[in-house]
């Protein structure tokens, strides 16, 4: 009967030392990769301008005992990864990308990118990330405007590894940017 016990004894002690973790920074290499056959199509010449908004590189914290410095970032410019993403995108729509008196200009911003912790259960904690990005399109004396966003969570006990923080935040990520890029209203006016 005591050996049961002491199992006990010593799983409880173990989840409690995975609730309590110090857990060391992160940073995320995003790559995103989006399906190519629903992509949007459009005709003519554009100029592209991406920015990021966000008031903070952090993307959030990690949590555990010094959740502080735990800190969440991205391994590469964010701004860089959606704008070659982009250019890829463009070239493969049809449109030739220029900076010389385009007929379209397409601005793309990267509003937010976040990624939280809470707790659920005794020793589940929920990670949940999002991710919104919006888009200005100007053609002629016509706007087109859009926002997208999404949010997805995980459970695990105790706080999430490195591997399923970069695989939450990469799979928010690329399906915000797919949602973009395949979005029927904007192929519509660039098509037009």
């Amino acid at each position: 009967m005591r050996l049961p016990i002491h199992a006990l004894i010593a799983s409880t002690f173990i989840l409690l030392m995975a609730g309590c973790a110090q857990l060391s920074p992160q940073q995320v290499a995003f790559a995103p990769t989006i399906p190519a056959d629903q992509l949007i199509q459009g005709r003519g010449t554009i100029s592209l301008a991406v920015t990021d908004k966000r008031p903070t590189t952090t993307i959030g914290l990690r949590g555990g005992t010094y959740a502080e410095s735990a800190v969440i970032s991205a391994q590469y410019s964010l701004q860089e990864v959606i704008e070659n993403l982009a250019t890829q995108v463009l070239a493969k729509s049809g449109m030739t990308l220029t900076s010389t008196l385009p007929d379209t200009q397409i601005e793309i911003s990267l509003d937010q990118l976040t990624y939280s912790v809470t707790p659920q259960r005794v020793n589940i904690k929920r990670s949940t990330a999002l991710a919104a990005i919006s888009v200005k399109v100007e053609r002629d004396n016509a706007t087109y405007v859009k926002n997208h966003k999404t949010t997805q969570y995980i459970d695990t006990v105790g706080y999430a590894s490195e591997e399923k923080n970069a695989a939450l935040l990469n799979e928010v990520f690329d399906t915000v940017l797919e949602n973009l890029f395949s979005d029927a209203g904007l192929e519509a006016f660039l098509s037009n």
